[in-house]
């Protein structure tokens, strides 16, 4: 007689963070809660790369809360040597790796942090891939809605050139963090550390947000339409 196999049931850590509630579509931005997140990786194939660092930084009622950012070293799978070429970008040595948390330990505390927040990201396929790669064997995977600053940016620049705001001879803006932030005059802080980076975006989401709101009130609903993935 057949018997069916049954899927193991997520662990609890997954279950909680998957049962938590997120704001609805039609909150005020700054009523959103929000938490911005940036990896470090060995590469930029999920396939066969791994996470090295995850930084987080969280925005509530519209402010970036220095006092709410977390920031974890990740072990890499045993046999993946990082090579040298990703330690010359973001400095990450071997040895320190060597004695990071493994990602059993350092998911938990992610999903914790992430749960029932809007997750913020720039480039997000990238850093969304990652995460899901890790948590695909606990049988989940990132929910709730998410937004792309790099996204933000590309709408709001072509939205301007539909309406004679941008130069029409500009096929595609540059998106990159960096660019992006010194064009609002903010500051840019040490590159490839997944904590700076995270701060940074944190404050390019919130100069996006001013400019946008000069021609609507924004809700999350809005925002979602420029930049949701």
């Amino acid at each position: 007689m057949w018997q069916f196999l049954r899927r193991p049931q997520p662990p609890e850590f997954v279950r909680t963070y998957s049962a938590g509630s997120w704001p609805p579509p039609d909150t005020p931005w700054r009523e959103v809660p929000y938490v911005v997140l940036d990896v470090e990786t060995s590469g930029l194939n999920a396939r066969r790369d791994a996470l090295l660092a995850i930084g987080l930084v969280e925005i509530n009622a519209g402010r970036v809360c220095l006092d709410r950012t977390w920031y974890s070293l990740v072990r890499p799978p045993d046999g993946l040597l990082v090579a040298a070429n990703s330690i010359r970008i973001h400095g990450l040595l071997r040895s320190e790796l060597a004695e990071a948390p493994p990602i059993t330990d350092v998911l938990p505390l992610l999903l914790e942090r992430l749960r029932g927040r809007v997750l913020v990201v720039h480039v997000a396929s990238i850093d969304i891939d990652f995460i899901n790669k890790a948590l695909r064997p606990y049988g989940g995977r990132l929910c709730g809605p998410i937004i792309d600053t790099a996204r933000i940016a590309l709408t709001m620049h072509y939205n301007a050139r539909m309406i004679g705001e941008a130069n029409h001879d500009e096929t595609e803006p540059a998106i990159q963090l960096r660019t992006l932030a010194t064009s609002y005059g903010l500051p840019v802080y040490g590159q490839h550390n997944a904590l700076n980076d995270a701060l940074t975006t944190a404050q390019l989401l919130l100069a996006q947000i001013s400019r946008l709101e000069q021609r609507h009130p924004i809700d999350l609903k809005r925002l979602l339409r420029h930049g949701g993935i």
